[in-house]
């Protein structure tokens, strides 16, 4: 995953001013060229909010009617299960989805010439058909998520995969009527991290600590539009945890502070009644009242996340990815600030290329 940081002036310059959009689908090593071929429209979606990422395109124009098939073998080489890889940008490209062929369908008309729409899924989707129980006896649960992530790569469908430190709550490891990507977002929800997939990268990790920004965005300056939106709802101001440690006895332990978000405002801060509201849960995984107040916290900053949602629609950025935070400038004071990137959508379309982002904050 792309840890660096970037100005909106140097990819300018990267992109020569952002003229000539373009790009490459490979479909299990072969090229189309979207300057050669009639590709009417792509788009790509990767989110960060424990979804698999996928891609949407079709092909129209490259029906050879007298010979009655497709031109360039393309219904050949477009089949399912074949490895797909995306290339964006402009006179330079950067690899922006990886995975495989999950379904197309060719659709004839007498109004309209023959269309290809090809439908594409990264290695998530794999991972969502294997479903063979787990019985992990003291297996560590990293070394679970790894296994479990390597499937995808050996299919092909992943190039690496990346696993944050799993600490605590050691626990027997089972699954059962369960298949692998949901299990992963069980496992996720417990240890707090982030589920989702970059450039054929496989990320089990708590993203949401690094608050760096990608890139600053100044509204009229590359960034064309932005909404920003707070809500109240599921908010609390306290999060409290139940289990039972070695002996069967009650613990617990709760968080009451939100920890993510800088140095903001949280939903109980501005709306100082929410504070007597709470969430409680029994979670059967802890063993300490340690564990406890770690699972309270982080329940409480996943919630508390979803206080200050937004959106917004840049020019085209192949460096725009999830699971990283952006500045917004040029604002009033309160619109202005860093904010998560839950969601990139990247369009090329006849209108050009534009790249469309969901972010969400803790504090206001």
């Amino acid at each position: 995953m792309d840890k660096g940081s970037y100005t909106f002036q140097a990819l300018s310059t990267k992109y020569e001013d952002f003229r000539g959009p373009a790009f490459t689908i490979k479909v299990d090593g072969t090229p189309l060229d979207s300057g050669e071929m009639p590709i009417a429209s792509l788009e790509v979606e990767l989110a960060a909010d424990g979804s698999a990422g996928g891609c949407h395109f079709s092909v129209e124009s490259l029906y050879d009617f007298a010979q009655s098939k497709w031109t360039n073998n393309l219904a050949k080489i477009i089949q399912v299960g074949a490895k797909l890889e995306i290339l964006g940008g402009y006179v330079k490209q950067e690899l922006i989805f990886y995975g495989y062929v999950d379904e197309f369908s060719m659709e004839y008309s007498g109004s309209a010439p023959p269309r290809l729409a090809v439908t594409g899924i990264d290695g998530f989707g794999y991972l969502m058909s294997c479903q063979e129980p787990i019985y992990g006896g003291k297996k560590k649960p990293q070394k679970v998520v790894e296994d479990i992530l390597t499937k995808a790569i050996s299919a092909g469908y992943a190039k690496s995969k990346t696993v944050g430190a799993l600490t605590g709550f050691d626990v027997p490891v089972v699954k059962e009527r369960l298949d692998d990507f949901k299990y992963l977002r069980l496992l996720s929800q417990r240890y707090c991290m982030s589920l989702f997939c970059v450039a054929g990268e496989l990320i089990f990790d708590n993203v949401v600590a690094n608050s760096s920004p990608l890139i600053t965005f100044t509204v009229g300056v590359g960034l064309l539009e932005f909404r920003r939106r707070l809500s109240l709802q599921g908010q609390v101001g306290q999060v409290e945890i139940w289990g039972r440690d070695e002996k069967q006895q009650f613990i617990k332990g709760a968080a009451t502070r939100v920890s993510v978000g800088g140095a903001g405002k949280s939903a109980v801060e501005l709306a100082p009644k929410f504070k007597k509201t709470a969430l409680r849960e029994y979670n059967e995984y802890v063993r300490t009242e340690k564990e406890c107040v770690e699972l309270a916290q982080a329940r409480l900053d996943s919630q508390a996340l979803n206080f200050v949602s937004g959106s917004g629609t840049s020019v085209g950025i192949p460096e725009l990815i999830p699971g990283r935070y952006i500045t917004v400038k040029g604002l009033d004071g309160d619109t202005e600030g860093n904010y998560f990137l839950s969601k990139v959508r990247h369009r090329f379309t006849k209108g050009g290329y534009f790249t469309q982002f969901e972010v969400k904050g803790a504090k206001a």
